[in-house]
């Protein structure tokens, strides 16, 4: 009990000091509730209650491929598919001079060559309430920049389509800060991070360059520039750029994921009539965005990932899902990023996960256990982590969702060589609201107790808030 109390009371005085940023959060919050009282939904995220209108009359048109295939966010056909207009803002009204004209010739476009295209641009805001000792920033602000681009040049909504998809990125810090991604060990002690949030160097690089091609209308095929997490672990709710922030629900570095490089993937959906799915994906260890660019010669390294996901989606007329999947992969060592001077080492491991949905309600949990140290990115630093969380869709009648997840994490034993460390828990809790039809703002506070490289702090508070615009 003594333990306890000291966390609650070391929480209560840390959020005493840091009121401001709170109140900051609470007013962004608060706006919904001032201005959303007349405001209807036209459209809603994936799953949602059964008494939600139709969507928005200006889109592309629907692919018959794509009927049996729920997306994983942030990939770039999800992206460019919610590039217009959205319903359900918090001021549905403002809107820039013209932009119904914009849609409609983005729609022409693909109607006659076959391009979709969209832009997307985010920030991240966050300060630490404590540091690791000697840390050199207590504020994080980071800037995200995507422009994508699917064209589809063979047999266009047939069952053979095929379709070159680009997606150029730029990443990187805003002014005298930290890029959010170093909001783990390096400044925070803190064994999970920001990871999506990082930076490519000041310049835009190729993120995503591969070729996508159907056989049939149950399987696809991808080859080109891509990352794992394109394909694997689904969640609604894993969008560091508008939903949970931290990694254990986004990036989900204990998978030791490499970044964007060379690789093969596939979805393939095995029954006529069934929501079971399987996806694959081979991925290079070696992909570096920042320092090789669109480099592929480190492929013929023979340093791979290997990821397997077996699913199942529940899906009801009204658009409610529930979702279970279980992944199973593999990591070599890798020859970039440090890998003498951080830790590296090949291993496996397997995650599940699922969500159940009631009405707008939205539970949600998972656990992950890991053997790879180091990873692609170097980030892969624990071996056991388990989350769980409840999601509330559209409150108030706002596009968007509130969510609280908790989070857990084991590290590997002596990971970082002279500094001890301990199991680290937390929460992260956020509200998605759309702001007009192209902006949404989401407020959130995460909590991080026992960081896992930081003795010196029992309890870590991180309020931020974050704003994305797509066109």
């Amino acid at each position: 009990m003594t333990g306890e109390a000291t966390h609650m009371t070391t929480i209560r005085q840390i959020l005493f000091r840091n009121w401001r940023y709170i109140l900051i959060l609470g007013l962004a919050a608060a706006l919904g509730l001032l201005v959303c009282g007349s405001n209807a939904l036209a459209q809603t995220p994936v799953g949602a209650a059964k008494d939600i209108p139709a969507e928005s009359e200006i889109h592309y048109p629907d692919d018959p491929n794509e009927a049996d295939v729920v997306e994983i966010p942030e990939g770039v056909d999800e992206d460019i598919k919610t590039s217009f207009a959205q319903p359900g803002a918090i001021f549905p009204h403002l809107q820039i001079p013209g932009y119904p004209a914009y849609e409609k010739f983005k729609v022409d476009l693909y109607k006659r060559y076959g391009i979709k295209f969209g832009v997307n641009f985010q920030m991240l805001y966050q300060h630490a309430s404590a540091t690791v000792p000697g840390a050199t920033f207590d504020t994080a602000l980071g800037g995200w920049l995507a422009i994508e681009t699917i064209w589809t040049p063979l047999d266009r909504e047939g069952p053979h389509e095929g379709s070159l998809v680009i997606r150029l990125g730029w990443r990187n810090s805003i002014g005298d800060n930290a890029v959010p991604a170093q909001f783990g060990a390096p400044q925070l002690g803190s064994i999970w991070s920001n990871y999506e949030f990082t930076t490519w160097g000041n310049k835009l690089v190729f993120e995503d360059l591969f070729w996508e091609q159907w056989l049939g209308r149950r399987f696809r095929l991808r080859l080109g520039n891509q990352i794992p997490t394109g394909i694997m672990n689904f969640s609604r709710f894993k969008d560091a750029r508008v939903s949970f922030t931290s990694s254990p629900f986004a990036f989900h570095e204990t998978i030791p994921y490499p970044t964007f490089g060379l690789g093969v993937s596939f979805r393939w959906l095995p029954i006529e009539g069934s929501e079971l799915y399987v996806n694959g994906t081979l991925n290079d260890m070696n992909g570096d965005p920042n320092d090789l660019g669109l480099d592929w010669s480190t492929f013929s390294l023979g340093q791979y990932f290997y990821g397997t996901e077996i699913g199942y989606f529940w899906r009801r007329p009204n658009g409610e899902f529930d979702h279970l999947h279980l992944d199973l992969f593999y990591a070599s060592t890798r020859s970039t990023r440090s890998p003498n001077t951080t830790p590296n080492k090949a291993g496996g491991g397997f995650r599940i996960y699922g969500e159940k949905q009631i009405g707008r309600f939205v539970g949600f949990g998972g656990y992950t256990y890991n053997t790879a140290e180091g990873g692609g990115i170097s980030a892969t630093l624990a071996q056991q982590i388990a989350t769980a969380g409840l999601a509330y869709l559209n409150p108030l009648k706002i596009r968007g969702e509130a969510a609280l997840g908790l989070m857990w994490s084991q590290p590997f034993n002596n990971i970082i060589p002279g500094l001890g460390q301990r199991n680290q828990s937390g929460f992260e809790t956020y509200w998605r609201l759309q702001l007009t039809p192209i902006m949404t703002v989401t407020p959130g506070l995460q909590v991080v107790i026992d960081p896992s490289f930081n003795p010196t702090q029992n309890v870590v508070v991180i309020p931020s808030i974050k704003f994305r615009v797509v066109f």
